[in-house]
């Protein structure tokens, strides 16, 4: 059966005024061509389509017969993609033929045959289909993007730039008459981070973030374009929320592991990964991925981005810058109790705070790694007066709760952790030891100030001779 609305070029079931718009673009096409007469029995095809559908009893009697035409063809089209759906990819190609003879006008069923080819790895087929469904008149956007990725496929570049400029410019002209098409922007979206526009990409996306906050889709797209923009910190937190929304995501937890990876978070990427095969098993390259950075890691064991990135360190302590490379993210900072100390930037925990100098004091934990102690959880502290030194003794002290007391001259006691402790007084610790040290003020559990003990070290008599 003959489909006046696509040889139009309008949607079934299309108005009057889009069918009159429609007839004018065709009859204008065919008389500005090189041969016009040629064209006379087109035009003859188009004027019989617009007598038909602009008089309201030939066009009751017609769209009924049509409607009843498509739900035939609909129905085999369904058949062909439940096929596809279970990976019969002959069967699916059987049927679609089948939809095209009966219905030669429909783009989805060019759409649904290219696909299927691109999945049989016959891209060349594939790349047919898409050119027949762009012939078709509508959908042309989409058609060009798909001959974009075939020929990206087939390493065939300045083809397929040439399609993506295409398509971007489609989905824009779309966008125009429907600024709120919210698949036209999410294909341009798509376009443009394929062409690597990386920021016009994450622009489209944040575009349609604020108006679908709870897309998953949308936020793992955000993500993976940070990613690529080095933005690591950004990229995490929308993948992440991408996968609250929807758990166990093959492709979210896919980028994940790639952001956690180039953060060099090695462990974090490999149980992402793993998590990834669980949700998709038929996945080799992660597999060779997990692998690959397993290797690395019993050659290097924890990076100092995992020591800093969930530190447990084994010491708080203050001390001082002693150097500090912004370019390069690395310096050594300085306490009594550890003179060279790594600090990498990473560790820094407020961001305002990178451009630490030589001299800042500042406030750190440290992690003791076979190679060098690493620094976490720096923050600076402004410049601390001198703090008084005090003698004392040891009076308590509790090695599963690595905590103790003591008791100064003025009789009170004084409560210290034992990272407070520097090794030489952890290694003579006992009750009666002699010791210096100094205080800070702390908020205990009730809320009141209260003194804790630290920098605590051996107090060691004078000899005379």
């Amino acid at each position: 059966m003959q489909n006046y609305y696509q040889l139009l070029g309008v949607p079934n079931f299309a108005s009057l005024d889009e069918i009159a718009a429609a007839y004018k673009k065709k009859y204008n096409e065919l008389f500005s061509s090189d041969s016009p007469l040629a064209n006379i029995p087109k035009l003859k095809q188009f004027k019989q389509a617009l007598d038909i559908l602009s008089d309201e009893d030939q066009r009751e009697s017609y769209d009924q017969e049509l409607g009843e035409f498509l739900e035939l063809v609909n129905e085999q089209y369904e058949e062909a993609v439940y096929d596809l759906d279970n990976r019969d990819l002959d069967s699916a190609v059987e049927k679609l033929n089948w939809c095209m003879n009966q219905n030669p006008g429909e783009p989805d069923y060019y759409e649904t045959m290219g696909l299927v080819y691109r999945l049989k790895g016959d891209l060349k087929n594939s790349l047919r289909f898409y050119k027949l469904g762009l012939e078709t008149g509508q959908r042309k956007g989409f058609f060009h993007r798909y001959l974009g990725d075939i020929y990206s496929l087939m390493h065939e570049d300045d083809k397929s730039e040439e399609n993506y400029l295409i398509a971007a410019e489609e989905f824009k002209e779309l966008l125009k008459v429907d600024p709120k098409n919210a698949e036209a922007m999410e294909q341009l979206g798509n376009i443009y981070h394929h062409m690597k526009f990386f920021e016009e990409a994450l622009d489209t996306y944040q575009q349609l973030l604020k108006r679908y906050p709870y897309n998953a889709a949308f936020h793992r797209e955000a993500g993976s374009i940070m990613s690529e923009m080095d933005m690591l910190g950004e990229a995490e937190s929308h993948l992440i929320e991408a996968l609250r929304i929807k758990p166990s995501n093959a492709p979210s937890l896919m980028e994940l592991g790639l952001v956690y990876f180039k953060k060099r978070l090695l462990g974090m990427a490999v149980q992402t990964f793993q998590d990834c095969l669980k949700a998709d098993p038929n996945q080799p390259e992660v597999r060779q991925l997990i692998t690959q950075i397993e290797s690395v890691r019993k050659e290097i064991g924890q990076t100092v981005e995992e020591m800093t990135y969930d530190p447990t360190p084994d010491a708080y302590v203050e001390g001082r810058v002693k150097w500090y490379n912004k370019e390069s993210g690395l310096g050594v900072v300085t306490c009594e109790e550890y003179p060279d100390v790594l600090l990498h930037y990473t560790a820094i925990k407020n961001e305002n705070e990178a451009d630490l100098k030589k001299g800042d004091a500042v406030r750190f934990g440290v992690v003791k790694d076979k190679m060098s102690p690493v620094a976490v959880e720096v923050e600076k502290i402004g410049t601390p007066s001198e703090a008084e030194v005090l003698p004392g003794k040891i009076t308590k002290f509790d090695n599963e709760k690595k905590m103790g007391l003591i008791k100064g001259a003025d009789g009170n006691d004084v409560f210290f952790p034992y990272s407070a402790l520097t090794e030489e007084t952890l290694n003579s610790l006992a009750v009666g030891l002699d010791v210096l040290y100094e205080t800070k003020s702390i908020i205990g559990l009730d809320d009141n100030a209260a003194s804790q003990a630290i920098r605590v070290r051996l107090r060691k008599k004078k000899t005379t001779k």
